[in-house]
Order: structure tokens, then C-alpha cells, then sequence
């Protein structure tokens, strides 16, 4: 029996006795009854902060924060003493949070406040009394099972949890405070009141500024492709060619020419292809999904749809919104869920035919151990409106759609070949076709798609998405179809045509020129997407660093929710690439997510993980303070007028003409005399290299240096080569080398996100220009070593594709780059100069002739510095006598 009272008070407490002999409590099992007292917290009961004499901006150095202690405050002091009145005198606490690591930490916390209340005192005694439920749904069932086999909190999971709110706070702060009082004391038009620094913002923000560059740097391509279009029973279809496209126009008019004035000038039908498809339905739905579907179906923001979500569940609508689970626990009533929903007048009808024939089962999905999939709690009809029922009818959709049979499409697929071409891939052509013939879970579910911009339809196979929702005419194998030239240029989609019935089948050849395009700004849903593959931030946790960076103006929301980046936004991510990339990438927060993993499984212990973290970001920060001009300049050329920014830099070797450059974000170079510009690489530094020119024949370009990496490492740079493949096709005799053109344009227009941060060599190894300076092979990283540009005193050989750098001794007066090569490595030999009565040559000679990777004795008295591409959070290199590498 039960007598279940509540007090009036904020957080509500539920008190009732339960007698049942064995059954009164499973811990108790001598209790002949057991009075239970049930009462909740919102969140944390705790927050992380420095105590009050580091608070000031002004008196305290953000260079101590990296060091300071760090304080638990009550997030609200009532919550605390709430807790101790309820906790005093009790005998046994069991922790009923969410089964995550959120959910553990917070268990510690509410035993901060309660263990030492408890009777017969004494805290490690109160622990053994102190006891966690761990269940994956909400429901009578399972809250019985938990109760039945009550176990104990996970104390390494709660220390993750303290692990990264260390390291999120002093990092965070100490970065922001450091930029903000910087640079609010040069501009006065930054539109932001904190620069600030987030392991997870940041990294946030990072994706949509480099897909912002990815847009401006892009140059358009033409490109050309057969096309062959089809006329049958009135239809006229456009096939699709098997050789994709091709960015040589003479390789494409070739290849038509040769098919219309063949004696053989007919197309063929090869095969002929009709079978039944289905089309998965969706898995059920967690927290991420949810937001990416009201971000791109429902024109709903992360941020606001999560609270809309939160209060349908306060008010008993949906299931708790915060969940990885994609799955629906064996516990879960499916068929009285659905029943619920059956009287609804807009999915009803639906739903008794569902039940009346048979729900089916759940596809896929993964258990996380924390909540079940969102999921509807009761019917809402006609009882919400705006938001709230917009969002509430999308999960009920869902779920039902969740549960119900697959779609079934008739597929056609019908494929030609032409005859002067049939043994190349370039003569093959296909159209392709399906018709719905049953629409299954797609009759319920109005969004079929969302999600990811190019995200594969589930069920799908990748070559069935291309399929378009048509009718194709009947078409048998061995079919021959007369081939004419088409003459004319328009081109719309596949249509009927004004052919009488019965008239033959005929097709026309034709080109077709085409531009590429560039990729749009991401949008919010795409973000989510990137956010979780990259590990930033949690179901818990996304929504709030998108809604931060939107906050601090670092972007701004525009058509079609996507997130353009405003010039600060754009000049801050640009500068943490300037002086250390793995600010802003998402390695650095992934490699704190991996550690504080390892702290959860017991692996490691918190305390290591903090120092060692801190160790690490306390050298970039004092690597970040020392180079904070480099971010100056970016924020001088952002906020000041154009013409104040370009300046001549280096000539060009087509016009003979300076061409000017521009800092950026995207540092370029520009030939206002062509209306020409040049993109330079992205992740490092470039400076002038007054009077060399690139010996690539037809060039002449003056050559850059650029500088990459910590310590730098330096490679020459040619403009034109770099943006230009002409140069390495140019006199290949290669036995494709139109093809091998194609695939270099494929492989340029397909650079997305960090691909484009070019941490090594901007150039190929291959290239005439590090051929000429290679003096050893790097087997490490398949690069190879070249003697560093800048040229002495401090001589030094630097790998093109690896961060390291091999330190020269000191008596070094002069090297130079022979001619001769070694006929097995293929590296130059070098020619050495040692300084008089400094030499370790015998007999105090101090010429010397050597190939770097077998002479032993220059080896021997080299250092080997292993350093850092900025991109990995390991900071230190680490540095010793001897060969190092082999």
C-alpha cells in the first residue's frame, strides 16, 4: 500500500511507505516496511569557477588561470539546502539520474550535499548505503527492474565530467580574456562585447568559416559531356552519360564526331533492368536528429527547438528529449503508443491500419544506455498550436513512421550503348525511372527527407538516388535506335513531345557545356552533422554552441538557415590558423573527449589527464600571447579600407607586372592589371623572395616563401603552380594525360573544410623546384628532405610532409646543392663548407662532399627536432643526438 503526499515546495517531494515484507526495499531485505522519500534537482547542482582574487580582468594575469585552483559553486543555494533537509536522518539514498556521464556527475554532487547527513555517520559507512538505479526508459516496467537491482555510482565517470569543466574553464577563459582586452583596446568596431574562446565554439565556428572560404576562394570550371537524349512514345528522355564529364572540350567533340560519322552511327539497348525496391524506414529518433530535422523540415533553430522539446516533455507530450538512443528498448510499449494516436484526425486513419495489420519492428539504431528515442506520451489533438505543434506532430510522424512497413518503388533502368564507342566507358549511357507502388511509412511522414545536405536517403542504394519519379517506356534488349546530331542548345528535363503514337524510336547527340559551382554556406542541419562525427559538444550541448557563435556575432543567420560568418567571425578563425591551428580545429577538443574516455573506463586517473592538458595548452597560450600580431594584422586589414591592405609583393611572370597582396581571410595575391587572383595556401605564413623565379619552363613567376609548422619550417612557393596543374602535365608523354587532367580538376573542385589548410610543402615533392633542393628521402612520412631556403648561418634540412626539422652543426660556413644526384635515392648530394679550426673532418680539412642519408659522419653530429603542425594538441616535440630517423 501506498500514501503519497507532496509538499509545496519548488522542487516537490514525494513521500509514501511501502510494506511488502522482502519487497519493502531490495537492500533492506530484514525491513518489515520502508517509508520512501522521492524529490529532484534541475541540472547540476554545482558550477565550476575560480575563486573570488582571480576574478579581476584587470589585476590578474590570464597566464595564472592555466594554474590557479578551482572552486564548486552552488548553481543555486536553495537546491543545496533542500537537499540537506531532505537528506538528514535518512538510512539509504538511491540515485535515480540520467544513465550518462552528466547523470553521474551530478550524483556526486547531490551526495556532497547529502552523505554526511544521513544516520549513523561516518562517510565511508554512508556509502555503503548509498546505492544508483541504471534503466534506458520511463516506464513501470523498467523503473521496476531498475529498483529490483539497485547497483553503485560510477565515481570514474563523474571525474571525466570534472576533467573537462577543468579544462573548458581555464582555457576558455584565459583565452578570452587575453584577446578580448587586446584587441578592445585597438578597435572600436568589433560588435562584440567578449572575444571569446571556447574548445567547442570555436572549433563550431571554424566549420562555417572555412566553408565561407571554400566559397570565395572558388573558381569557376567549364566542363563538357555528352548528351544524348532518347524519343519513345511521346517521352523524351535524357540519359545519363557513364563517362561523367570532362574539362578538355576537344576530348569531348572527338568523341561525338567519331560516333555521328561511324558507318555504324546507332545506339543499342544493352539491358534492360525492372525489379521492386524498398525504401527503409527511418530509425527512431534521438536528440541530434531531432535537431536537424527541425532546423532543415521545420525552419526551426537548434536552440529554440530543444526548448520547445523540453517543455512538450515538462508538459507530458513527448519523452525526454535529451538522448543518443536510437533505438527502442525491448520495455517499450509500442502498440499502446500507437493506440494513443489512433483517434487523432491527421495521422488516425493511418494508425488503425497500422494496428489492424501489424506494426513491424524498429530498423537499426544503437542502445547508448541513457534515455530511449523521443518519442509522443500521450495525444495532443487539436491541444497545441505554433511551434510546440508543429514539433509535437514531426516526433509523432516519426514514431509512427518508425514502426511502420518499408515503401516499395518499381525501379526501371534501361542501359544503351553507342555502337562506334561501345568498348569505352565514354559510349555507355543509361536512363533510369521508378513509380511508387506502395508509399508504406512515406503515406505518414510529410518530410522524406531531411537532415545532412547530400546525406543518403535511407534504404537507398547510392546509384538508386538518382532515380527520378517517372514513367519510362518499354524498351528490350538488343533494341536499335537511329542517331542524329542535335543541333540545338536548349536543354530542359525529361518530357513528353508532340509524337504520334506509334512513331519510332530515335535519339540525338549532342555537347553540352556546363560550369562548376560552388559549395553553399553551411547550414545549421549540416553543422549538427559535423558537430557529432567531430565530437564536439553533446546531444546536450550542441544546440548551445551553435546558439553562442550566433550570439557573438561571430556569424549570422541567413536564408535557408544557414550560417554566414560576419569579418569578425571570419578574422578570429583566420588568426588562430595564423599562429596555431589546433585552436580551432577539432582535434584538439577530440583529443580531450578521448582522454576524459579514458578517465570514464578507469584507465587513467583525473589528475594526470588535467596536468598533462594544461601542460599543453599553457604552451600554446604562451605561444599564442607572443604571436598575437599575427591576428593584428588580420584585424587591422578586416576593420580598415581596402586600399589601405594590398601592397606589391611579388611580379607576376605572364605580365611582368607586381602583383599585390591581399592579407585576407583569404590571403591572396592580385593582378589588378588581369583581374587575375592567385589563392595562397592557407594554415602558414608567406613573405617575399625578391628575385627567384620558378624554373618550371614557361613560368617564371617571382617565388614566395612560405612557412608552416612550430618551429616554422620554410618551402619556396610559386603562385602560378600552385593554383595551375598546367605545369605538371605539360610535356608528360603519359598515355592519358587528358584523363589525368580531369582527375586533378575533380580532386581540386572536391577541397572542403580543413582539406584546404595546407600544413606542409605547398608544393609536390616532384616538383622541379624541391627536386632541385632535395638532399634526402624522408621514409617516416614519404616525404623528402630539402636544405631550407632561408640558407645559413643556421643551417638546417627540413622535411616537406612531417614536422621535422634536422639541425646542422653549428661549424657549418656554407652549403651548397650539387648537381650530382644518387643514382639509387635520387637526392643531390651536398657540398660542405666548415668553418676554419672548427672542422670534425680529419687533418682539419674543411671541404666536404656527402649524400645525406649514408654519410654517418654528418648524421652523427646533426640534432633531430620532431615539432608540431599546429594541428595536433601534443604541442612538444621532442629533440636528440644522432640519426633520429632511418
Amino acid at each position: 500500500s501506498a500514501n503519497i503526499t507532496q509538499k509545496g515546495k519548488t522542487l516537490p517531494v514525494h513521500e509514501f511507505t511501502h510494506s511488502g515484507g522482502k519487497n519493502a526495499f531490495p537492500k533492506a531485505p530484514h525491513a518489515a516496511s520502508c517509508r520512501h522519500r522521492v524529490t529532484s534537482v534541475a541540472g547540476h547542482v554545482f558550477s565550476v569557477d575560480f575563486p573570488s582574487q582571480y576574478q579581476s580582468w584587470d589585476s590578474v594575469d590570464p597566464a595564472e588561470l592555466f594554474m590557479a585552483p578551482v572552486v564548486k559553486k552552488p548553481t543555486k543555494g536553495s537546491i543545496v539546502k533542500h537537499l540537506q533537509d531532505e537528506a538528514r536522518g535518512v538510512n539509504f539514498i538511491v540515485l535515480w539520474m540520467d544513465c550518462d556521464r552528466e547523470g553521474e556527475n551530478i550524483n556526486f554532487e547531490v551526495l556532497d550535499c547529502c552523505l554526511h547527513l544521513m544516520q549513523h555517520g561516518g562517510s565511508n559507512s554512508n556509502y555503503d548505503r548509498v546505492y544508483r538505479a541504471y534503466f534506458s526508459a520511463i516506464n513501470p516496467s523498467d523503473i521496476k527492474k531498475a529498483y529490483s537491482a539497485l547497483g553503485k555510482p560510477d565515481k570514474n565517470q563523474a571525474l571525466a565530467v570534472d576533467a573537462r569543466q577543468e579544462l573548458d574553464l581555464k582555457v576558455g577563459v584565459a583565452f578570452s580574456r587575453f584577446q578580448t582586452r587586446y584587441f578592445q583596446g585597438r578597435y572600436g568596431d568589433l560588435d562584440s562585447a567578449v572575444l571569446s574562446y571556447g574548445p567547442c565554439q570555436t572549433p563550431t565556428l571554424g566549420f562555417c568559416v572555412q566553408r565561407h572560404i571554400d566559397i570565395e576562394t572558388f573558381k569557376p570550371e567549364p566542363y563538357w559531356m555528352l548528351d544524348l537524349r532518347v524519343l519513345k512514345r511521346g517521352y523524351s528522355l535524357y540519359a545519363k552519360w557513364g563517362g561523367g564529364r570532362s574539362f578538355n572540350k576537344n576530348k569531348v567533340e572527338t568523341l561525338m564526331t567519331h560516333a555521328l560519322e561511324h558507318e555504324s552511327a546507332f545506339l543499342k539497348v544493352t539491358k534492360v533492368v525492372i525489379r521492386d525496391k524498398k525504401q527503409g524506414r527511418p530509425i527512431p529518433l534521438n536528440t541530434v536528429a531531432l535537431l536537424k530535422a527541425c532546423s532543415k523540415a521545420l525552419g526551426i533553430g537548434p536552440h529554440h527547438a530543444m526548448q520547445t522539446a523540453e517543455r512538450l516533455y515538462l508538459s507530458g507530450y513527448l519523452s525526454y528529449p535529451r538522448t543518443e538512443s536510437s533505438t527502442y528498448p525491448k520495455s517499450f510499449d509500442i502498440r499502446s503508443t500507437l493506440q494513443q494516436q489512433s483517434s487523432d484526425h491527421r495521422w488516425g486513419n493511418y494508425v488503425q491500419k497500422l494496428l489492424a495489420k501489424g506494426h513491424n519492428k524498429s530498423r537499426g539504431g544503437v542502445d547508448m544506455g541513457d534515455h530511449p528515442p523521443i518519442t509522443p506520451c500521450r495525444s495532443a489533438s487539436g491541444e497545441l498550436s505554433g511551434d510546440m505543434g508543429r514539433v509535437y506532430e514531426f516526433v509523432v510522424r516519426h514514431f509512427i513512421a518508425s514502426i511502420s512497413h518499408d515503401a516499395v518503388w518499381r525501379s526501371t533502368r534501361v542501359d544503351f550503348e553507342l555502337e562506334p564507342l561501345k568498348e569505352k566507358v565514354e559510349g555507355k549511357f543509361s536512363v533510369s525511372g521508378k513509380e511508387m507502388i506502395d508509399p508504406g511509412f512515406l503515406e505518414v511522414l510529410l518530410h522524406r527527407e531531411y537532415g545532412n545536405e547530400g546525406e543518403r536517403i535511407d534504404g537507398l542504394r547510392e546509384e538508386d538516388e538518382d532515380e527520378e519519379e517517372r514513367a519510362v517506356p518499354e524498351f528490350k534488349e538488343g533494341e536499335i535506335i537511329p542517331l542524329f546530331q542535335d543541333k540545338s542548345s536548349s536543354r530542359g528535363g525529361s518530357s513528353k513531345v508532340a509524337v504520334a503514337s506509334g512513331a519510332p524510336c530515335w535519339a540525338s547527340l549532342g555537347i553540352k557545356e556546363k560550369l562548376t559551382t560552388p559549395p553553399t554556406h553551411i547550414n545549421e542541419s549540416e553543422l549538427i552533422g559535423m558537430m557529432e562525427k567531430n565530437g564536439i559538444g553533446t546531444d546536450a550541448s550542441i544546440a548551445t554552441h551553435i546558439e553562442n557563435i550566433q550570439k557573438r556575432n561571430y556569424v549570422e543567420l541567413g536564408a535557408g538557415r544557414r550560417l554566414i560568418p560576419s569579418k569578425l567571425g571570419l578574422v578570429l578563425v583566420q588568426g588562430y590558423h595564423q599562429i596555431d591551428s589546433g585552436l580551432v580545429l577539432p582535434k584538439v577538443r577530440s583529443d580531450i573527449e578521448g582522454q576524459c574516455n579514458k578517465i570514464a573506463k578507469g584507465l587513467v586517473d583525473r589528475e594526470s589527464v588535467v596536468k598533462k592538458a594544461i601542460e599543453v595548452f599553457h604552451d600554446k597560450f604562451q605561444f599564442f600571447t607572443k604571436n598575437i600580431e599575427k591576428m593584428d594584422v588580420l584585424f587591422c586589414s578586416s576593420f580598415a579600407k581596402l586600399q589601405d591592405v594590398g601592397k606589391p609583393f611579388t611580379r607576376c611572370g605572364l605580365s611582368r607586372r607586381y602583383l599585390q597582396y591581399i592579407p585576407g581571410p583569404p590571403s591572396r595575391l592580385y593582378n589588378k592589371f588581369t583581374e587575375t587572383v592567385y589563392p595562397l595556401p592557407a594554415g602558414g605564413v608567406v613573405k617575399q623572395w625578391t628575385g627567384r623565379k620558378c624554373t618550371v619552363p614557361g613560368c617564371d613567376f617571382e617565388l614566395c616563401l612560405y612557412s608552416c609548422g612550430a618551429p616554422p619550417r620554410t618551402f619556396p612557393l610559386c603562385p602560378n603552380c600552385y593554383n595551375n596543374p598546367d605545369w605538371d602535365i605539360n610535356g608528360i608523354k603519359a598515355k592519358n594525360a587528358v584523363d589525368r587532367f580531369d582527375e586533378h580538376k575533380e580532386k581540386q573542385i572536391q577541397k572542403m573544410a580543413g582539406k584546404n589548410l595546407v600544413l606542409e610543402c605547398p608544393l609536390p615533392d616532384h616538383h622541379p623546384l624541391i627536386q632541385e633542393m632535395t638532399v634526402s628521402p624522408d621514409p617516416d612520412s614519404g616525404g623528402v628532405f630539402v636544405l631550407d631556403p632561408h640558407m645559413g648561418p643556421k643551417w638546417r634540412l627540413v622535411s616537406t610532409r612531417d614536422p621535422t626539422i634536422v639541425h646542422l652543426p653549428k661549424s657549418i660556413d656554407k652549403i651548397t646543392i650539387m648537381n650530382k644526384t644518387d643514382e639509387v635515392l635520387g637526392c643531390h648530394y651536398m657540398k660542405i663548407d666548415f668553418k676554419a679550426g672548427e672542422s670534425p673532418l680529419t687533418g682539419g680539412e674543411t671541404k666536404h662532399k656527402c649524400c645525406y642519408p649514408v654519410d654517418e659522419m654528418i648524421q652523427s653530429i646533426s640534432r633531430v627536432y620532431h615539432g608540431s603542425e599546429r594541428l595536433k594538441a601534443s604541442g612538444r616535440g621532442g629533440r636528440g643526438r644522432g640519426r633520429g630517423r632511418r
